[in-house]
């Protein structure tokens, strides 16, 4: 299948996704050093402000991947949520480009804190606005520990299936981990693990 890889950084979802036999036909990341980067570790250079591209200029993807800006959601910042001046609306970015190319999966990533800012109603703003394009929606949090890699690094993984009509209820196979470290899986989840 055919990826993009937005806020793209140094490439983890590229190098998850290609060694998996995808292929990134489109790549974006603001930040001009981890550009060079991941153009010497993929060949492919990233366009830079996301908010300054046109949605009709991304070739035709399967899978729109998105590790979209942590810093309005984490507890190390601010905080300000949709507020935030710089990353508050990178979102909705995300949510230009799947309006327009409607791709069949969506793989984002945030922090873990995103599920409880603004008392749960920001994630729950985020899943809306995806049920709303027809998407089928799970979280979880998941860390690299709990797969024999040595880092804690707890993350929130989204992850969305383009629906085929009302009544589908896609399956989404989580990976499995090693076990459930000191309850690292997000309880209101009804995932196997």
């Amino acid at each position: 299948m055919k990826f993009v890889d937005l806020f793209a950084g140094l490439g983890g979802f590229h190098l998850a996704l290609s060694k998996l036999g995808h292929e990134c036909v489109y790549a974006c990341e603001i930040e001009n050093y981890l550009r060079t980067h991941y153009q010497k570790n993929f060949k492919i250079y990233p366009e830079g402000d996301i908010t300054k591209i046109k949605s009709k200029n991304i070739p035709y993807h399967d899978i729109l991947c998105a590790g979209f800006p942590c810093q309005p959601f984490s507890k190390a910042g601010t905080q300000s949520g949709f507020d935030h001046k710089v990353a508050g609306n990178m979102f909705f970015q995300i949510m230009r480009f799947v309006k327009a190319h409607s791709p069949k999966y969506l793989i984002l990533e945030n922090v873990p804190n995103l599920l409880a800012h603004a008392k749960g109603t920001t994630y729950s703003h985020m899943k809306e606005e995806l049920e709303k394009n027809k998407y089928y929606i799970e979280e979880d949090l998941l860390s690299p520990i709990q797969f024999g890699i040595p880092q804690t690094r707890l993350r929130m993984y989204i992850l969305a299936v383009k629906k085929k009509n009302k009544k589908d209820h896609p399956m989404i196979k989580w990976p499995k981990v090693k076990e459930n470290i000191n309850g690292l899986r997000h309880p209101k989840t009804n995932l196997a693990k």
